[in-house]
């Protein structure tokens, strides 16, 4: 990783450990590089359904913030343009889910993520795709 690869990681940590919403989630980061995050959730009774599984709009939304954290790599500040989640298996009975964004493309003014969501035991439970907008806002300041 560059230098400046190294500032853009540091600082897009930064955002997300500060997000509330990435809190309240109890997002835990364990690997980050440039085109790929991995991090967990603790399956945790504030964000389960009424079936017993994490609810789907908890696991959409730790995908949408993994993914757009590594879309920020890119040096820009990133805004999510669209997002599908496949729902393959409930998310049910595990200590923590953890989700998986790599980035497949990083192109003039869209980035896009692809979603890989698995239990303990590494079983996938959800896929998806995320296209992110790059704004012209630099992450962190170049001349820095």
């Amino acid at each position: 990783m560059t230098p400046y690869e190294e500032k853009v990681k540091e600082r897009m940590t930064q955002v997300l450990l500060e997000d509330s919403f990435s809190r309240y989630l109890g997002i835990e980061i364990l690997e980050f590089d440039v085109e790929r995050i991995k991090a967990r959730i603790p399956f945790d009774e504030k964000i389960i359904n009424n079936y017993g599984s994490l609810h789907g709009g908890a696991l959409y939304s730790f995908a949408d913030i993994l993914g757009g954290t590594v879309a920020c790599m890119t040096g820009k500040f990133c805004f999510t343009v669209s997002g599908s989640m496949n729902y393959l298996s409930l998310a049910v009975s595990n200590k923590y889910i953890y989700c998986e964004a790599k980035r497949v493309r990083a192109g003039g003014h869209l980035v896009v993520v692809s979603i890989d969501i698995t239990d303990d035991d590494g079983k996938l439970l959800d896929n998806g795709s995320f296209t992110f907008y790059r704004s012209e806002k630099d992450v962190v300041d170049q001349n820095a």
